[in-house]
C-alpha cells in the first residue's frame, strides 16, 4: 500500500526509536542490571526507580517543551531532542565497559530525553494525517517500528557473537548509530511539513474535565501494564524460565516480526469496527498471554503467548495514540501530547517500582503480574466510559 511521503517519513521515526526502546531498556540493560549491576548493590526495585525518575523528568520536559514548541518550532524541538538522545546512548555505550558507576545516572538522563523525543514525534501525527486515516497510518507506523526493532536486534546480536561480549560498547553503539541514521532520514522528510498551526476560531471538540481525567487515568492503567511488561520481560524470561541472552533476544525478535503485520492490520480494522471494541480485544489478548505465561508450560504454550502478546502490544498502544490525536486541536498538539505522555507514561512513576519491589518480596514476578493485569482491565473500562462522553462537531 502506498502512503503519502509525509506519513512514510514520520513512520521512519517509529522505525528508528524502536531500536532504542527494544535494545536499551528492554533487552540489554535489564539483563545487564540483573546480572552485572546486581552484584554492585542494586536490586530489581532500583531498576524500577531508575525508570520512574527518568519518566518523571521526561514527561515534565514533554509538557514544558511541547507547549513551547506549539508557539515556536515543533520541528526544531523534535530535532534537538533526537540529537541529545543519541549522545546519551553513545555515553551509555562506553560507560558499560569503562565507567560502570555512571551507567545508572546516564540511563536516567538518556531515557528522560528519549521520552521527550517520543512525545514530540507523536504530536506530529495530527499534522500529517486526516482523522479518518489516523488509525490506519498510526497502526502502520507503530508496526513499522517493529521492523526497525528487528533489524537493530539482529545487528546487536551479531556484534555480541563477533565480540564474544554481551555488553561490549560496540553492541550498544550499533543501536545508537541505527537510531540517529533513521531519525535524521525522518527529519529530512518532515522539515517542509507544516507542524505549527494557529488556534481554530471555533472549538470543535468538547470533553469535560471529569471525562478527560477518566480518559487519562484509563490511559495510565493500560500503559502501566504494557510498560512494566516490556521493562521486565527480559528479567522474567531469565529468572522464571532460565533463558539465556540469545534466547531472550529470540523471543523479542519473534514479537517484533509478528507485531508489524498485526499492528498494521489492526489499524486497518479501525475503518470497519469501533476502536473502543478493538481496544477491548487487545485487553483480552493480554489476559490470554498472561494466564498462559503464568500457568502453562512447554514450547507450544510459549508460542501461543508470543502470538497473542505480539497482537496485543502494538495495537493497544497504537489505538491510544491515534485515538488521542483525534480529540485534540492540532494547534496545541505539542502540549496535548505532552499531557498524553504524562498519562501514558505515568505508570512508570509507580508501576515498575511496586512491581520490582513486589517481585523482590515474593521472590517471583507471578503475583505482581496478575495484579498488573487487573489494572489494565480497569483502565479499559475508564477509557470506554470517557470516550462515550466526548463530543466532536
Amino acid at each position: 500500500m502506498k502512503f503519502p511521503k509525509s506519513i512514510m517519513r514520520w513512520a521512519y521515526y517509529d522505525f528508528a526509536n524502536s531500536s532504542y526502546y527494544l535494545i536499551y531498556p528492554s533487552f540489554l540493560l535489564p539483563v545487564f542490571f540483573s546480572t552485572v549491576l546486581l552484584t554492585h548493590g542494586y536490586s530489581l526495585g532500583a531498576w524500577g526507580v531508575a525508570n520512574a525518575i527518568a519518566t518523571i523528568i521526561g514527561v515534565f520536559l514533554s509538557v514544558l517543551v511541547g507547549k513551547f514548541s506549539d508557539k515556536t518550532s515543533k520541528f526544531q524541538a523534535f530535532k534537538w531532542s533526537i540529537i541529545v538522545s543519541f549522545l546519551g546512548m553513545v555515553a551509555i555505550s562506553f560507560a558499560v565497559k569503562y565507567a560502570l558507576g555512571y551507567v545508572y545516572s546516564l540511563y536516567i538522563f538518556t531515557h528522560a530525553v528519549f521520552i521527550l523525543a517520543l512525545s514530540l514525534g507523536d504530536s506530529i501525527l495530527p499534522h500529517v494525517s486526516a482523522k479518518e486515516d489516523s488509525y490506519e497510518y498510526g497502526g502502520f507506523a507503530w508496526g513499522f517500528g517493529y521492523v526497525g526493532g528487528v533489524l537493530a536486534l539482529i545487528i546487536a546480536v551479531i556484534f555480541q557473537k563477533l565480540t564474544g561480549d554481551d555488553y561490549s560498547p560496540i553492541v550498544f553503539l550499533s543501536t545508537a548509530i541505527f537510531y540517529i541514521i533513521f531519525s535524521v532520514y525522518s527529519l529530512r522528510g518532515l522539515k517542509d511539513v507544516q507542524l505549527n498551526e494557529k488556534p481554530p476560531l471555533v472549538k470543535k471538540i468538547f470533553i469535560s474535565k471529569l471525562n478527560k481525567f477518566l480518559l487519562f487515568l484509563g490511559y495510565w492503567f493500560i500503559s502501566e501494564g504494557v510498560t512494566v511488561i516490556f521493562l521486565f520481560m527480559g528479567i522474567f524470561l531469565a529468572q522464571e524460565f532460565g533463558f539465556s541472552n540469545i534466547e531472550i533476544g529470540g523471543v523479542l525478535l519473534l514479537v517484533q516480526l509478528i507485531g508489524f503485520p498485526a499492528t498494521w492490520y489492526g489499524g486497518y480494522l479501525a475503518r470497519k469496527f469501533k476502536v473502543i471494541n478493538l481496544l477491548g480485544g487487545t485487553i483480552i489478548l493480554w489476559g490470554i498471554s498472561i494466564i498462559l505465561l503464568l500457568f502453562g508450560s512447554g514450547m507450544i504454550n510459549l508460542a501461543i503467548v508470543i502470538l497473542t502478546g505480539s497482537m496485543a502490544i502494538g495495537n493497544s498502544q497504537s489505538y491510544l495514540r491515534s485515538q488521542y490525536s483525534n480529540i485534540i486541536d492540532r494547534s496545541e498538539s505539542g502540549y496535548q501530547f505532552g499531557l498524553f505522555s504524562v498519562a501514558s507514561k505515568a505508570a512508570v512513576f509507580v508501576g515498575p517500582i511496586l512491581y520490582g519491589y513486589g517481585s523482590d518480596y515474593f521472590k517471583s514476578q507471578r503475583i505482581p503480574l496478575i495484579i498488573l493485569y487487573i489494572t489494565m482491565v480497569i483502565g479499559f473500562f475508564l477509557v470506554w466510559k470517557a470516550v462515550k462522553k466526548i463530543s466532536v462537531k
